[in-house]
């Protein structure tokens, strides 16, 4: 949904608010500072707007920038009709799993196949006393493979530092995965044919979250490759 053709059909008074929306996101700032103006302005418009369908859109565009609780606690300020909806029926379920493995909660298991086929883990990674960063990808998602150098590229800054990283592939078959790995030569372990949204409640890729070494969750709202760059130069350049 475009929403600067909204702003020129809308004729609202709502279209100052969404005028807010595009300033934030036009205005070159750091991480922080964009993540803050976001949840502010979005909060702000789902308060004073809760019949408009647009809070719910609003709501489920920006939900990376917000803990899981916050999401839905703005969900809990819609209208009746508006919470009753389908699509935000589905946000909340997945919000609900994406609580229970929130920052600061210890992992949970993940299992499937590795690229020869044998069983495999999150745990044969996670909780061993390394950082590890888990991104969630598929050979069909073009921002994923397109990241995919910069994640190899981090993986090679910092394994020797004591950085793992693994691949979890999502709706996908071993075969594309593998296809693509190979193409991209990418190092590090994959885990394919899992179920990362009925446990981590991931709904969108790419999709990271780094671990901690006695594998609880540092950070699952890592919203652009230079908030990872800044993390793990916080981590390892301390």
């Amino acid at each position: 949904m475009d929403l600067v053709y909204l702003i020129r059909i809308g004729g609202t008074p709502m279209n100052d608010e969404l005028m807010g929306v595009l300033a934030v996101q036009n205005t070159d700032m750091d991480v922080d500072t964009y993540v803050k103006k976001m949840c502010e302005v979005v909060s702000r418009i789902v308060s004073n707007y809760p019949d408009h369908p647009l809070s719910p859109f609003l709501i489920g565009q920006s939900k990376a920038l917000f803990t899981s609780t916050e999401s839905i606690g703005l969900i809990e300020k819609l209208s009746p009709d508006l919470q009753a909806s389908p699509k935000m029926d589905r946000l909340k379920e997945s919000l609900l799993l994406v609580q229970e493995t929130e920052e600061g909660k210890m992992f949970k298991e993940l299992t499937g196949v590795s690229p020869d086929g044998k069983p495999t883990a999150i745990s044969d990674f996670v909780g061993r006393g390394n950082y590890v960063l888990a991104d969630f990808w598929a050979s069909w998602c073009g921002p994923c493979t397109a990241d995919m150098p910069h994640v190899i590229a981090l993986y090679e800054k910092y394994k020797d530092k004591g950085l793992k990283v693994i691949g979890i592939t999502i709706s996908d078959t071993p075969e594309k995965s593998d296809s693509v790995v190979q193409k991209l030569g990418i190092p590090f372990p994959q885990i394919y044919e899992s179920k990362p949204m009925s446990i981590y409640g991931v709904t969108g890729i790419p999709h990271k979250i780094l671990f901690a070494p006695d594998g609880t969750i540092l950070s699952r709202r890592i919203a652009s490759s230079k908030e990872l760059d800044r993390k793990l130069e916080e981590i390892f350049y301390k």
